[in-house]
């Protein structure tokens, strides 16, 4: 179900199944069987995760407007290994939050319940993603998989790692959701595909706010990102579009993500499509900590294409990033000098070395207005604008761009054919 159905469908039954629960008190999670399953309708006082675990596969759990501290997994505050629908009867003026119950590491995972993947190989879902003793590095996209899967209506809130995590979901809808002050991700899909996520909200992630990992076919539309470390992330994924959001005031904006440690995972990234986008005042301190990934990566950025190819730039408003509006870089010019230097790197292979330049990426028709005018400190200083060339990839082009300042690598800016 696409989100714009699931939302008017959620309007249409608030009415009634709130209706149904006043005045009726209730001691364990109400059931009722339209729809053509059960479905479960959960109060204030009662357990969502009851609720998702008594669901049929494909049935609906809604939920009304209040505040949930679920207690029943000290790691994750929701545990769905199913297809099913989670429905947030949320309003204006009241919407239901799933908080941290407290020490909990992650808001919601949707993950198959065959499928060990992620969750059991790290030590840690946070940056840098620490391996257990003997797992190998290169988890892939596989069976089993969750088979449409939806949400909508959440506000997760205040978790040690991650807001909303999926992994192996073909199929998914993320509509409404809010992740407000976790930790490192906000919303997080990996190793999926066929996905929409809409109408959202990310902020105060001190790593990424909306991260699309490993996926594929996933449209990321009508979502704001503010006041993380990185806004939009896409990594090592293909067939991805970023259309009609908004980025502000985080470090970086928009970041798509050639990496070598996923590389085994997911071998390229291609076909990325950034269109119609509001990307401005991406300024704020990069204070990601020593060692990891993003804190090679330089602040006051508006869009940065690392690595990534066959992808389009177009029609985007992009203001005020200090340090550059639209850059396309190779992987390995990027990390050079940096402990991710590719002479270093271990999880560079020569695979990956064959594919880290950007190559065959269009930028037109994009407004840039005052990008690049006061470059942080950093080794890409000398290369601050509006639009910034750091690759040697072959077919990088630009066209009806309006700007004032760029830098290229190879001394002019490509036009396209």
């Amino acid at each position: 179900m696409t989100s714009t159905a699931l939302a008017v469908l959620r309007a249409a039954i608030a009415i009634p199944i709130v209706a149904l629960l006043v005045g009726r008190p209730m001691t364990a999670v109400g059931q009722s069987r339209d729809l053509g399953r059960p479905v479960q309708i959960v109060s204030p006082g009662q357990s969502i995760q009851t609720a998702i675990d008594h669901a049929a596969l494909g049935g609906w759990v809604f939920v009304t407007p209040g505040i949930y501290h679920e207690t029943a997994d000290a790691t994750n505050g929701l545990s769905i290994s199913k297809g099913i629908h989670l429905v947030g009867l949320s309003t204006s003026e009241k919407r239901v939050v799933l908080e941290n119950a407290g020490g909990q590491r992650n808001g919601i995972v949707v993950v198959p319940q065959d499928r060990a993947g992620c969750m059991s190989c790290h030590s840690s879902l946070a940056p840098p993603f620490g391996l257990l003793p003997g797992v190998k590095s290169g988890a892939t996209m596989q069976e089993p998989m969750i088979q449409g899967f939806s949400i909508s209506g959440f506000t997760v809130r205040g978790f040690i790692n991650n807001g909303l995590f999926t992994e192996n979901v073909d199929g998914f809808s993320i509509d409404d959701v809010h992740s407000v002050d976790n930790k490192n991700y906000g919303i997080f899909p990996t190793l999926s595909k066929n996905g929409r996520i809409s109408h959202s909200r990310a902020t105060g992630s001190g790593d990424t706010g909306v991260w699309v990992e490993t996926s594929d076919n996933v449209l990321v539309t009508d979502t704001l990102v503010e006041g993380n470390l990185i806004g939009f992330e896409v990594s090592n994924s293909n067939d991805i579009t970023l259309a009609n959001n908004e980025s502000r005031n985080n470090s970086i904006g928009l970041g798509v993500f050639l990496l070598p440690d996923i590389f085994a995972s997911h071998p390229g990234a291609k076909r990325i499509t950034v269109r119609d986008n509001s990307i401005h005042d991406n300024n704020q301190v990069n204070d990601a900590s020593p060692g990891t990934l993003p804190a090679a990566l330089p602040s006051g950025t508006g869009v940065l294409l690392f690595g990534v190819d066959r992808s389009v730039i177009t029609g985007n408003r992009i203001a005020r990033n200090h340090l550059t509006g639209i850059a396309i870089v190779d992987v390995c010019v990027g990390f050079q000098g940096s402990e991710f230097d590719c002479s270093v790197n271990p999880n560079v292979t020569p695979a990956f070395l064959a594919d880290q330049e950007a190559s065959n990426n269009r930028v037109v028709r994009n407004v840039l207005v005052h990008n690049g005018t006061n470059p942080p400190p950093s080794p890409f200083a000398f290369a601050a604008g509006d639009l910034t060339l750091l690759s040697y990839g072959a077919g990088n082009c630009f066209a009806n761009n309006d700007f004032a300042i760029s830098f290229s690598l190879i001394g002019f800016l490509p036009a396209c054919r």
